[in-house]
């Protein structure tokens, strides 16, 4: 099942969770008319049975009880929702943790921060926020709404419990969530949760209130005490089941993502060695805080101690998820100590220069969109390592740090043509602040010295520290940006693909409330995007034409005539990608594909063509691994070989 499928299913998985929880909400309606009842009847010294339920109430009261429970219920988890709408920090800071992407503090801190810059470029996605929860337990969480927002958390016990390979997979497993879209599922379950314990909560606080009056308001702190403790029952019933639905709806997804993880490294022993480490520590998995019941679903490990049963496991037993990994493990937990992260271990790393990625045929790029979107390999994993190892250590210090992340940026935007970025220079010396332009000027060297396809993961190691700028600060850059882009009346699509790579990454897609939906935007969409793709690649416009109708054909669109270059706007590419994004998964593929199609008609996608395609598809929220020159090498040799022996790529689903 690649990245497409699994995003439809997590499509359907929304359905059918809300499916489930609409029928614990009927439930309690139920319950509560019955209970409703039965105090009526009480009340008025008569027999109480369940067919006469609803006509000792009336069904204007029993309408009245379901609106009530209703509103209780839906403003419930809109607050909590609303809570959550800042995506994983929220989650993150709720459980005490402490962003480190801009100043980690120790060996093991940097360690855990340099597996997690890894796996993010070697995925494709932006750098997430990283925050270390202090607590001795041994676990992890991933939290956020999309890839864009997403957090990964670490406790102290795991970074300094666990050797580089375990974290490394304990950080792939909860990246496989990020990928794999469970993590907007899990910020649902909470919100569904908390509006159901709402119920109980209000019984929680009436019965409080019943003990505060005075002693000649026997009957009123009776009729309170009734209310509460039924109010009190119906939520944690309610509770109950909703957390019966929450450990099954998340146990299922655990050993995905713990095969994913061992996908993503090629190591099953790192992953398999952290669960064994949990088994074999005092503190195990279980955290303390007040908030880790909550978001119980959200760990690596389960967060909380055995329940009655285990009818409210989110996690399958660690036994179970060891011998999936480990089969021949002889059942004894290791013990663990804290000096396993204390140690300065770099992985290993090949010399990037031995294999830069440069131009790839078609069938490679069809493939990496079919294979590698959100799936990415140890091959990705090994050359993610060496792409961040080839940016230049002053480069990797000022993408960290908000101040000078800045100059970084304005610096990958600048013209490749010199007079253009003398222009452009001119103007950000007259805009931005003189100390980001001296910044600037210093790292210039370093920007020389480094490789072009190191330019995308620069980018992505920015995006935490510019999400640290203050309002102003990040308004002022924003803006001057957008003059960047503007400053010689024209689009460059490979600075636009960066600003929207970047602007995806700190706000998410553009103007949603104002796009247009149905096919006919969808196809306008599409060809716009075709034909920005096709004048990017292509100066001639016989060329630009014959590139815009290959991507057609490979949309089986029929052909119209192609946009002029005047037409391509930074405002019509926005809402194009905003309008794309918004697609049904199970149609973007053929989107990306025809996109290659157009870059390649001319037998080869350059380099940076590809570059410029893996930003198209970030935007699209279709994390794109970097082209690896392993997989180019592999198909420069079976196209070494008789044509028998070959297998033809096609451009369509």
């Amino acid at each position: 099942m690649n990245f497409f499928e699994q995003q439809d299913r997590a499509r359907r998985n929304s359905a059918l969770l809300v499916g489930l929880f609409a029928l614990a909400v009927f439930l309690l309606i139920a319950v509560t008319t019955l209970l409703a009842a039965a105090l009526t009847a009480y009340s008025r010294g008569q027999d109480f049975s369940l067919a006469s339920a609803i006509p000792q109430l009336g069904w204007e009261t029993v309408a009245m009880i379901a609106l009530s429970i209703l509103a209780v219920i839906g403003l419930g988890s809109l607050y909590k929702l609303r809570q959550l709408a800042a995506g994983g920090r929220a989650v993150a800071e709720s459980l005490g943790g402490r962003k480190i992407n801009l100043s980690p503090d120790g060996v093991a801190e940097q360690r855990a921060l340099n597996v997690v810059e890894e796996m993010a470029i070697a995925s494709g996605t932006p750098v997430p926020d990283v925050y270390v929860i202090e607590d001795p337990a041994i676990n992890a969480f991933a939290a956020g709404i999309k890839p864009a927002d997403a957090v990964i958390g670490l406790t102290r016990g795991s970074i300094e419990r666990l050797s580089r390979a375990e974290l490394q997979g304990v950080v792939a497993h909860e990246f496989s969530h990020i990928l794999n879209g469970d993590m907007r599922l899990n910020i649902r379950i909470v919100g569904l949760l908390h509006g159901i314990l709402i119920i109980g909560l209000l019984g929680y606080w009436l019965l409080r209130g019943s003990h505060m009056g005075s002693s000649r308001d026997n009957r009123a702190r009776a009729a309170l005490l009734g209310i509460g403790a039924g109010l009190m029952a119906i939520g944690y019933t309610g509770t109950f089941f909703g957390n019966l639905i929450k450990a099954a709806v998340s146990r299922q997804r655990e050993f995905l993502a713990d095969a994913s993880a061992v996908q993503f490294t090629r190591d099953n022993t790192g992953i398999a060695g952290a669960l064994k480490k949990i088994g074999g520590h005092a503190g195990g998995s279980a955290l303390a805080s007040r908030q880790a019941a909550e978001y119980s679903h959200m760990y690596f490990a389960s967060g909380m101690r055995r329940s009655f049963a285990n009818l409210f496991a989110t996690h399958p037993p660690l036994p179970v998820r060891i011998r999936q990994l480990d089969p021949g493990w002889n059942g004894q937990f290791p013990t663990t100590h804290g000096d396993a992260g204390r140690t300065a271990t770099a992985a290993p790393s090949s010399p990037l220069a031995a294999g830069i990625a440069g131009d790839a045929p078609l069938d490679v790029v069809v493939a990496a969109v079919n294979n590698s979107i959100a799936n990415p390999g140890e091959e990705h994993t090994d050359y993610g390592r060496q792409l961040l190892a080839a940016v230049p250590p002053s480069l990797h210090a000022a993408a960290h740090d908000p101040f000078a992340a800045r100059a970084v940026v304005y610096r990958l935007m600048l013209h490749r043509e010199a007079d253009q970025r003398e222009v452009q220079q001119q103007m950000l010396r007259r805009l931005a602040h003189p100390a980001v332009m001296r910044e600037m000027e210093r790292l210039e060297r370093d920007f020389s010295a480094m490789p072009d396809c190191a330019r995308l993961p620069l980018l992505d190691l920015c995006v935490p520290a510019l999400r640290g700028l203050v309002p102003q600060q990040y308004q002022v850059f924003k803006r001057n940006l957008i003059k960047l882009l503007r400053s010689d009346n024209r689009v460059d699509l490979w600075e636009w693909a960066l600003y929207r790579l970047l602007m995806h990454a700190l706000e998410g897609t553009p103007d949603r409330q104002r796009l247009a939906s149905g096919s006919t935007a969808s196809r306008h969409a599409a060809t716009f995007l075709l034909a920005a793709m096709a004048h990017a690649g292509n100066t001639d416009y016989l060329d630009a034409k014959r590139a815009f109708e290959a991507g057609l054909g490979a949309l089986e669109l029929e052909r119209i005539p192609l946009p002029a270059r005047r037409d391509i706007t930074l405002a019509r590419l926005d809402k194009a990608v905003a309008i794309a994004a918004d697609e049904r998964p199970l149609r973007k593929p053929r989107l990306l594909k025809a996109m290659a199609a157009t870059m390649a008609h001319d037998g080869v996608i350059a380099a940076e063509e590809i570059e410029l395609l893996r930003a198209v598809a970030d935007s699209l929220d279709c994390p794109m691994p970097p082209i690896c020159p392993r997989l180019v090498r592999n198909s420069t040799a079976r196209d070494a070989q008789p044509p028998g022996n070959r297998i033809q790529a096609t451009t369509t689903d």
